[in-house]
């Protein structure tokens, strides 16, 4: 891998902000410590995720930082606001003085891309602030991130965001699981929770979380009643349903249409450590992309997860070997996750049937390979969580998936971005006339990218000569601000381009320093960086 950081001594994880967030974090900071065993890990979060914080490994100390009373100080007034102004000073003030020698922000958030920025740490990954306020980022990889979460990219992406953000941080040694302590006393709260539970079964504990953090991602509970109802009548499984108190309007009615013994109620009896050994003690859970599927993979327990509307397999699949993940079929999926749905196509076409199948086929280690036309490519690709051998998380197809428009795009992307980020050999080759001809606009990009470089010299040019005139800088300038649109509009044209070029956007919009010929010779590496990527591209795309 290249790495720009060694040596980390004092390190500030910064506003891990979901449950979820916090447990795709653990891979990284465990990587760290076994990087750098005697170095010092503290994690700033916001205060309401305070407590979740203690329970994951290789923390030594958690900050909290009560956002929500600085806000409804600000929200009293002119006094408020002084309140709030001496709390933010003294709390960075106290940071400053941790003297932390490295930082990686796991937030795109404006306001601790300005709190960095004052803390004043030399070395950091994802986000920080310039001298002006505005954020910027260093590393490719959260560039990589900021374009992949761009909604038109992010069907193209295959690197699951844990990767991302640890490959933000340089590193490289990191267990191949999310991470999570299980309290003993806990344990027994839910051994003696599941012995009371009246189960007649005696097979199997499947744990199924039907909430989610949004109405479109949630299973209908007339499908959850269909698929439990096979597993306990027809498997002799025991199933328990998982949950939280404002959940329970979902979880009843599931319990209440199945009327069985071997269905038990555990939401709004757990807290996330009581959950976390309920969990453990599963042989697996049943859940769409949620904070208890994270939760599971962390405790060592499988999933087998619908990944509905606007989750997306790549990005947050479970990060652990031997997972079950089912991908929808629909042309709008993954769909914008800050917009409703008007139509859940995405959920009809995963049956309870099938689910209850995948889910037998799990318990019983029978689901590494699927029978041939296993399910109807048209509506649903069923997948099994790996690592590639570079330690990557990634996703095989047990079936058909020659519905799937993108896969090629979006393996070949996995390869540029680990050899040209990463630097692992993928088996690069120069790419011939002929590859760059089979992806229709890419010889285009690449002339631009061409032109982009010789603009950049032409304009060193006149830099350094002293007798050069205004008007020729200013032709030049505008020149490239005309190349500049034309490679985003490319990448809006064809779809596939987006990656290529939303890293190109990006990259310059992250270009710092005050001295011309400094600034130009940065915007010429990323002329040549998106003409070698398109390169890349080429080649990896013509081989699979």
């Amino acid at each position: 891998m290249k790495r720009r950081y060694i040596e980390k001594n004092n390190v500030l994880l910064v506003n891990i902000t979901r449950l979820g967030d916090m447990l795709q974090a653990t891979p990284t900071i465990a990587g760290i410590k076994a990087e750098n065993p005697n170095c010092k890990i503290t994690v700033l979060v916001e205060k309401q995720f305070e407590s979740v914080c203690h329970w994951l490994p290789n923390i030594d100390e958690v900050i909290s930082l009560d956002m929500s009373w600085i806000v409804r100080n600000i929200a009293r007034g002119p006094e408020g606001t002084i309140d709030a102004y001496e709390f933010v000073s003294d709390f960075i003030d106290d940071l400053r003085k941790r003297n932390f020698d490295y930082c990686l922000n796991m937030s795109s958030s404006a306001y601790t891309a300005l709190l960095l920025k004052m803390l004043n740490i030399k070395k950091h990954g994802g986000w920080t602030a310039d001298d002006e306020g505005c954020r910027v980022i260093e590393s490719d990889w959260a560039k990589l991130f900021a374009c992949s979460v761009f909604h038109q990219n992010r069907r193209f992406n295959s690197i699951n965001l844990v990767d991302v953000f640890r490959c933000s941080a340089d590193v490289e040694k990191h267990p191949q699981k999310l991470l999570i302590n299980i309290d003993d006393k806990e344990k027994k709260y839910c051994e003696d929770l599941l012995a009371g539970a009246g189960f007649t079964n005696t097979g199997p504990l499947v744990a199924v979380q039907a909430g989610a953090s949004q109405g479109k991602r949630q299973w209908a509970p007339e499908r959850f009643i269909k698929m439990i109802k096979i597993l306990i009548e027809e498997h002799n499984m025991r199933v328990v349903l998982t949950g939280t108190k404002k959940e329970l309007s979902i979880i009843q009615p599931i319990k209440d249409g199945l009327n069985s013994n071997n269905v038990f109620v555990a939401a709004g009896k757990t807290n996330i450590p009581q959950l976390t050994a309920l969990l453990s003690l599963c042989s697996l859970l049943i859940t769409g992309d949620t904070g208890p599927m994270h939760i599971s993979i962390a405790t060592g327990t499988p999933v087998l997860a619908m990944f509905l509307a606007s989750a997306y397999i790549y990005e947050t699949g479970p990060y652990s070997e031997g997972n079950i993940v089912l991908q929808p079929v629909v042309q709008c999926c993954p769909c914008n996750p800050n917009k409703l749905c008007s139509r859940m196509d995405c959920h009809v076409q995963i049956s309870p049937e099938l689910m209850a199948d995948l889910a037998v086929r799990r318990v019983n280690n029978d689901f590494k390979s699927l029978p041939e036309g296993y399910a109807n490519p048209n509506e649903v690709i069923v997948y099994r969580s790996e690592f590639d051998e570079f330690g990557f998380c990634d996703f095989r197809a047990l079936t058909s998936d020659v519905s799937d428009p993108w896969r090629k795009y979006r393996e070949a992307y996995r390869k540029v971005w680990l050899t040209d980020l990463a630097g692992y050999e993928c088996g690069l080759q120069p790419e011939s006339p002929e590859d760059i001809k089979a992806i229709e606009g890419l010889g285009t990009i690449i002339s631009l990218a061409q032109e982009g470089v010789r603009l950049i010299d032409e304009l060193i040019g006149y830099v350094k000569d002293v007798h050069s005139t205004a008007a020729s800088l200013g032709r030049v300038n505008k020149a490239l601000s005309e190349l500049d649109r034309q490679i985003e509009q490319i990448g809006y044209h064809y779809q596939y381009f987006g990656p290529l070029t939303r890293m190109f956007i990006f990259s310059k919009e992250n270009i710092s320093g005050t001295d011309a010929i400094e600034l130009a010779s940065q915007m010429r590496v990323h002329y040549q960086s998106l003409e070698r990527r398109g390169r890349q591209l080429a080649y990896f795309y013509s081989k699979i």
